[in-house]
Protein backbone atom coordinates (compact mmCIF):
# COMPACT_ATOMS: atom_id res chain seq x y z
CA UNK A 1 0.00 0.00 0.00
CA UNK A 2 1.37 3.41 -0.86
CA UNK A 3 1.70 6.17 1.98
CA UNK A 4 0.94 9.50 2.07
CA UNK A 5 1.05 12.82 4.36
CA UNK A 6 -0.74 15.69 4.04
CA UNK A 7 0.62 19.03 5.65
CA UNK A 8 -0.84 21.56 5.63
CA UNK A 9 0.17 25.46 6.37
CA UNK A 10 -1.46 27.99 7.98
CA UNK A 11 -1.66 31.74 9.38
CA UNK A 12 -1.81 32.35 12.90
CA UNK A 13 -3.39 35.26 14.32
CA UNK A 14 -1.49 35.12 17.57
CA UNK A 15 1.87 34.72 15.43
CA UNK A 16 0.90 37.81 13.39
CA UNK A 17 2.44 35.51 10.53
CA UNK A 18 2.19 31.96 8.43
CA UNK A 19 3.70 29.24 10.96
CA UNK A 20 4.45 27.51 8.12
CA UNK A 21 7.43 29.77 7.05
CA UNK A 22 8.69 30.66 10.84
CA UNK A 23 12.41 29.66 11.44
CA UNK A 24 12.93 26.71 13.61
CA UNK A 25 16.57 25.43 14.18
CA UNK A 26 17.87 27.46 11.05
CA UNK A 27 14.96 26.48 8.90
CA UNK A 28 11.26 27.31 7.90
CA UNK A 29 8.85 24.86 9.74
CA UNK A 30 7.37 23.14 6.67
CA UNK A 31 11.01 22.01 5.35
CA UNK A 32 11.31 20.61 9.56
CA UNK A 33 8.36 18.42 8.67
CA UNK A 34 9.48 17.49 5.61
CA UNK A 35 12.71 16.63 6.87
CA UNK A 36 11.06 13.93 8.97
CA UNK A 37 8.54 12.51 6.77
CA UNK A 38 9.82 12.46 3.25
CA UNK A 39 11.82 9.50 3.39
CA UNK A 40 8.87 7.74 5.43
CA UNK A 41 6.17 7.60 2.97
CA UNK A 42 5.62 7.75 -1.20
CA UNK A 43 3.80 11.23 -1.51
CA UNK A 44 3.76 14.43 0.21
CA UNK A 45 0.65 16.86 -0.41
CA UNK A 46 1.68 20.65 1.06
CA UNK A 47 -2.55 21.99 1.23
CA UNK A 48 -2.11 25.71 0.93
CA UNK A 49 -5.09 28.07 1.80
CA UNK A 50 -4.40 30.22 -1.70
CA UNK A 51 -1.91 31.07 -4.52
CA UNK A 52 -0.09 33.60 -2.95
CA UNK A 53 0.99 31.13 0.43
CA UNK A 54 1.35 28.65 -2.20
CA UNK A 55 4.14 31.15 -3.89
CA UNK A 56 5.25 31.76 -0.80
CA UNK A 57 6.57 28.17 -0.01
CA UNK A 58 7.54 27.21 -3.16
CA UNK A 59 11.03 28.33 -3.27
CA UNK A 60 11.67 26.44 0.15
CA UNK A 61 10.10 23.10 -1.10
CA UNK A 62 12.10 23.06 -4.48
CA UNK A 63 15.24 24.12 -2.59
CA UNK A 64 14.56 21.47 -0.62
CA UNK A 65 13.37 19.10 -3.29
CA UNK A 66 16.78 19.37 -5.11
CA UNK A 67 18.64 18.84 -2.12
CA UNK A 68 17.48 15.82 -1.49
CA UNK A 69 17.03 14.42 -5.15
CA UNK A 70 17.97 10.83 -4.18
CA UNK A 71 14.52 10.09 -2.59
CA UNK A 72 11.43 9.14 -5.00
CA UNK A 73 8.91 11.12 -2.89
CA UNK A 74 6.58 12.80 -4.73
CA UNK A 75 5.78 16.41 -3.00
CA UNK A 76 3.07 18.60 -4.28
CA UNK A 77 1.32 21.77 -3.23
CA UNK A 78 -1.52 22.51 -3.65
CA UNK A 79 -4.73 25.28 -2.64
CA UNK A 80 -7.69 25.03 -0.88
CA UNK A 81 -10.60 24.29 -3.29
CA UNK A 82 -12.12 27.61 -1.62
CA UNK A 83 -10.31 30.12 0.04
CA UNK A 84 -10.56 30.41 4.58
CA UNK A 85 -13.13 27.77 4.53
CA UNK A 86 -11.13 26.21 7.72
CA UNK A 87 -8.93 22.86 7.65
CA UNK A 88 -12.11 20.44 7.36
CA UNK A 89 -11.84 21.72 3.41
CA UNK A 90 -7.92 21.52 3.66
CA UNK A 91 -8.58 17.83 4.80
CA UNK A 92 -10.48 17.55 1.71
CA UNK A 93 -8.56 19.45 -0.68
CA UNK A 94 -5.43 16.81 0.07
CA UNK A 95 -7.93 13.64 0.00
CA UNK A 96 -8.69 14.48 -2.93
CA UNK A 97 -5.15 15.30 -4.93
CA UNK A 98 -3.72 11.41 -3.20
CA UNK A 99 -2.73 8.34 -5.19
CA UNK A 100 -2.99 6.40 -2.19
CA UNK A 101 -5.85 5.18 -0.39
CA UNK A 102 -5.65 7.67 2.54
CA UNK A 103 -3.38 10.02 4.18
CA UNK A 104 -2.14 10.68 7.41
CA UNK A 105 -2.78 14.52 8.13
CA UNK A 106 -0.54 16.74 9.80
CA UNK A 107 -0.66 20.46 10.96
CA UNK A 108 2.40 22.70 9.83
CA UNK A 109 3.26 24.14 13.58
CA UNK A 110 4.21 20.54 14.69
CA UNK A 111 7.69 20.05 13.80
CA UNK A 112 8.75 17.88 16.11
CA UNK A 113 6.72 14.70 14.49
CA UNK A 114 8.32 11.41 15.41
CA UNK A 115 9.77 8.95 12.72
CA UNK A 116 7.97 6.55 15.06
CA UNK A 117 4.50 8.34 14.79
CA UNK A 118 4.62 8.39 11.12
CA UNK A 119 5.27 4.48 10.97
CA UNK A 120 3.56 3.17 13.72
CA UNK A 121 0.52 5.04 12.22
CA UNK A 122 0.90 3.43 9.16
CA UNK A 123 1.06 -0.18 10.64
CA UNK A 124 -1.57 0.16 12.75
CA UNK A 125 -4.33 1.57 9.65
CA UNK A 126 -2.63 -1.89 7.85
CA UNK A 127 -3.64 -3.69 10.74
CA UNK A 128 -7.65 -2.22 10.57
CA UNK A 129 -10.28 -1.60 8.22
CA UNK A 130 -11.27 2.11 9.09
CA UNK A 131 -12.46 5.39 7.36
CA UNK A 132 -10.24 7.33 10.15
CA UNK A 133 -7.83 6.54 12.76
CA UNK A 134 -6.98 9.30 15.65
CA UNK A 135 -5.29 9.69 18.58
CA UNK A 136 -6.76 10.16 21.88
CA UNK A 137 -5.63 11.18 25.15
CA UNK A 138 -6.24 9.62 28.33
CA UNK A 139 -8.55 12.04 29.03
CA UNK A 140 -10.73 11.64 26.21
CA UNK A 141 -9.02 14.82 23.73
CA UNK A 142 -8.63 13.80 20.49
CA UNK A 143 -5.85 14.72 17.93
CA UNK A 144 -8.25 14.88 14.68
CA UNK A 145 -5.15 17.06 13.06
CA UNK A 146 -2.72 14.24 14.07
CA UNK A 147 -4.71 11.36 12.41
CA UNK A 148 -5.49 9.16 9.55
CA UNK A 149 -8.53 9.44 6.81
CA UNK A 150 -9.14 7.07 3.96
CA UNK A 151 -10.41 8.63 0.60
CA UNK A 152 -13.54 7.09 1.51
CA UNK A 153 -13.79 10.25 3.57
CA UNK A 154 -14.44 12.60 0.80
CA UNK A 155 -18.36 12.37 0.13
CA UNK A 156 -18.85 12.54 4.24
CA UNK A 157 -16.41 15.53 4.30
CA UNK A 158 -18.33 17.37 1.34
CA UNK A 159 -21.57 16.88 3.25
CA UNK A 160 -20.63 17.90 6.77
CA UNK A 161 -19.06 21.40 4.85
CA UNK A 162 -22.46 21.74 2.77
CA UNK A 163 -23.91 21.89 6.14
CA UNK A 164 -21.74 24.86 7.87
CA UNK A 165 -19.03 22.44 9.01
CA UNK A 166 -15.84 23.97 9.62
CA UNK A 167 -13.27 21.68 11.79
CA UNK A 168 -12.46 18.27 10.76
CA UNK A 169 -13.56 16.96 14.22
CA UNK A 170 -17.11 17.39 13.33
CA UNK A 171 -16.40 14.42 11.29
CA UNK A 172 -15.66 11.96 13.41
CA UNK A 173 -18.86 10.94 14.41
CA UNK A 174 -19.81 10.32 10.87
CA UNK A 175 -17.44 7.81 10.09
CA UNK A 176 -15.65 4.45 11.29
CA UNK A 177 -12.92 5.52 13.79
CA UNK A 178 -10.75 4.05 15.56
CA UNK A 179 -9.38 5.79 18.32
CA UNK A 180 -5.78 4.92 19.34
CA UNK A 181 -4.39 6.68 22.94
CA UNK A 182 -0.99 8.86 22.30
CA UNK A 183 1.40 6.97 24.54
CA UNK A 184 1.06 3.52 22.07
CA UNK A 185 1.46 6.09 19.10
CA UNK A 186 4.38 8.22 20.54
CA UNK A 187 5.75 7.35 24.06
CA UNK A 188 7.61 10.44 24.04
CA UNK A 189 4.50 12.58 22.50
CA UNK A 190 6.48 14.96 21.15
CA UNK A 191 4.67 14.59 17.70
CA UNK A 192 1.60 16.59 19.03
CA UNK A 193 3.62 19.72 20.23
CA UNK A 194 2.36 22.46 18.80
CA UNK A 195 3.65 25.69 18.33
CA UNK A 196 1.09 28.64 18.33
CA UNK A 197 2.55 31.80 20.18
CA UNK A 198 5.92 33.86 19.71
CA UNK A 199 7.19 32.93 23.04
CA UNK A 200 6.51 29.01 21.96
CA UNK A 201 9.29 28.96 19.16
CA UNK A 202 11.42 31.08 21.22
CA UNK A 203 11.62 28.39 23.50
CA UNK A 204 12.04 25.83 20.95
CA UNK A 205 15.08 27.43 20.29
CA UNK A 206 16.81 27.43 23.46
Amino acid sequence: MKSCIILCGGRSRRMGQDKGLMTLNKDPMIIQSLKIVERLVDEIIVVLRDKKQLDSYQKYVEDFKIQNQKTDTNIILVTDMEKDQGPLLGLCTGLSHIKSEGALTLPCDSPFISSYFVNKMFEMVNEVEVQGMVPVWPDGLTEPLHAYYSKECIPLIKDRLKNGFRNVKSLLDKINVAYIEVGILDPDKKSFINLNRPEDISQSRE
